[in-house]
């Protein structure tokens, strides 16, 4: 399963366990914590995206072996198999995903196939469960305690938070490889830019495994940017010549705050213009509020930035996920880089929308 770059857990179950209607409510809860989830059911007949009598299913009813649906929201390929009669395989199904899209795929079936998986058990449908025979599954979704000692991990079946904990807590014990991380963290900073949140060369991004951080170098264009250009950093000790000026402060944020694994420093114009009052901001929008509570804003003079900065914004996130340095910018973290994009993508929403209440309502 690695070859696709992405961490893939199962969920598996006899008909009628629930194991949809758990994904269902599973899948918001990762999604809110940042995740880009792909979704592949096994499908144990055969089955219909398309609409008896329209011209594409008339098309492939005649013979044709592919069929691509596009519209202005989405597009599906459907695609005969050509060994049909036999069960199709999950990796190969697996290599059909945009990996570049996603952080983690759920597979809903397949418990035949050799590959991290959690049971679903109701003891309403009065059947065994699997893991005693399927060395595979890593934990058991369910509403009674197993029996003895010798058995995965028992997780809650009616609380997807406490499923989705386990699941990254699993997946942590992944770390993505160095040029998967690289990858990831240069798309994030190339959007910043994109949707102006930087100009083509301002801010710095990092992102950490191990006992390694990478670092965006010094005079970075998020339009050239490539993973290799990054710059590796110890977690102690001086970072390397040509590394970003920020560096040092990364450094600190990752030797405060464990969980972060990913850091984007940017200049979202809304946000950088809210910094200037000096004061902490408190969203007033209902999406701001649920996020942030309170969002510090530092005042660190221009002359002593380079020595202060780095303690003064590790201090801060190590209670909040982001916080501002007074006409500096904002610093977020996150456990992946698309966390720490979420809380600048928020935040600066937030900000816009306070400016323009005041605007418009004299808030």
């Amino acid at each position: 399963m690695h070859k696709i770059g992405l961490p893939v857990i199962g969920f598996v179950a006899p008909s009628g366990s629930g194991k949809t209607r758990l994904l269902q409510k599973l899948v918001p809860v990762l999604k809110d914590r940042g995740l880009r989830i792909g979704y592949l059911k096994h499908a144990h007949h055969s089955f219909e995206l398309d609409v008896p009598g329209k011209d594409s299913y008339q098309l492939r009813a005649a013979g044709a072996e592919q069929i691509l649906l596009a519209s202005h929201k989405r597009w599906a390929l459907q695609s005969e198999q050509a060994d049909g009669g036999k069960d199709p395989s999950l990796a190969k199904m697996l290599r059909r995903f945009d990996a570049d899209r996603l952080d983690l795929i759920l597979v809903e079936g397949f418990k035949h196939a050799a590959y991290p998986k959690i049971e679903v058990h109701r003891t309403t449908l009065g059947k065994s469960p699997l893991y005693p025979e399927d060395p595979d599954i890593i934990a058991v979704a369910t509403d009674l305690n197993l029996p003895g000692e010798n058995h995965p991990p028992q997780l809650p079946v009616e609380d997807p938070e406490a499923i989705a904990d386990f699941v990254q807590a699993h997946i942590a014990v992944r770390p993505p490889d160095a040029e998967e991380a690289r990858t990831e963290l240069v798309r994030h900073y190339r959007w910043l830019r994109r949707y102006g949140c930087n100009d083509s060369h301002s801010g710095n991004a990092s992102v950490r495994s191990g006992e390694t951080f990478w670092v965006t170098p010094t005079g970075a264009c998020a339009d050239t940017l490539e993973p290799d250009d990054l710059v590796a950093c110890p977690m102690d000790g001086p970072c390397p010549e040509g590394a970003s000026r920020d560096a040092p402060l990364h450094q600190h944020v990752y030797r405060k705050q464990p969980q972060a694994r990913a850091m984007l420093h940017s200049y979202g114009p809304y946000s950088v213009a809210m910094s200037l009052a000096g004061q902490d901001f408190r969203p007033v929008d209902f999406e701001g509020q649920s996020y942030f509570e309170r969002v510090p804003v530092l005042s660190v003079e221009h002359a002593d930035y380079l020595e202060q900065a780095p303690q003064a914004v590790a201090n801060a996130l190590a209670d909040h996920p982001i916080a501002m340095v007074r006409s500096h910018g904002i610093y977020a973290w996150g456990e992946t880089p698309n966390r720490a994009y979420k809380w600048t993508c928020s935040l600066e929403l937030s900000a816009k929308t306070y400016v323009i209440a005041r605007q418009a309502a004299n808030v």
